[in-house]
């Protein structure tokens, strides 16, 4: 199946379906209510989740991107856990960075406690790079796409206590924070 991915404003990437509301859920809202378009995309289903499943953990990402109001969710099927950074999983997100083309990329922190996210964050910087290159040719949904390079990649911080190199007041959407976080009930 392939959603109605439009052009954004900004893609908020995670390797796992609740890393985009851990760690960054509050500046998304924050874009959101500034006018900006964002879009999320899960290069996983979350599998090997202590709790929940793939099927509970993806119903409770649709409804946080809906409850945050963003653009589209997406969710690719790179295996949690065993993701490679090889040429079949760069397309994958080459597609939907093409499809999308957003300005700004957000994605998951360069070093972390859980081995996935700071691969992930390798993983989105390469594909990045190559959705640039036009020698690169993609499809998606049966149209031939172009190359784009979104303009920034900001790293959002989901565990260790990593010194910030920007920092966004979210204050005014802590609640709306908490509550998308809690749609994850598994």
């Amino acid at each position: 199946m392939v959603e109605n991915i439009n052009k954004i404003d900004v893609l908020a990437i995670g390797i796992h379906p609740d890393d985009i509301e851990l760690a960054c859920s509050g500046t998304i809202l924050k874009h959101i209510d500034a006018g900006y378009k964002v879009g999320l995309l899960d290069l996983s289903r979350g599998e090997l989740g202590t709790r929940g499943n793939a099927t509970i953990r993806t119903q409770e990402a649709m409804l946080s991107a809906k409850l945050m109001n963003a653009s589209f969710r997406h969710q690719l099927n790179l295996k949690d856990g065993f993701f490679e950074n090889n040429e079949d999983s760069i397309i994958e997100i080459i597609k939907i960075i093409r499809a999308s083309k957003p300005r700004i990329i957000l994605a998951n922190a360069i070093e972390d406690r859980h081995p996935d996210h700071a691969r992930a964050s390798k993983l989105i910087q390469d594909a990045c790079f190559y959705s640039g290159l036009i020698k690169i040719q993609t499809s998606f949904g049966g149209i031939e796409q172009s190359a784009w390079r979104p303009q920034s990649i900001y790293h959002y911080i989901q565990d260790y206590h990593l010194k910030p190199e920007l920092i966004v007041d979210i204050s005014k959407f802590m609640e709306k924070k908490m509550e998308l976080i809690l749609s994850f009930s598994s």
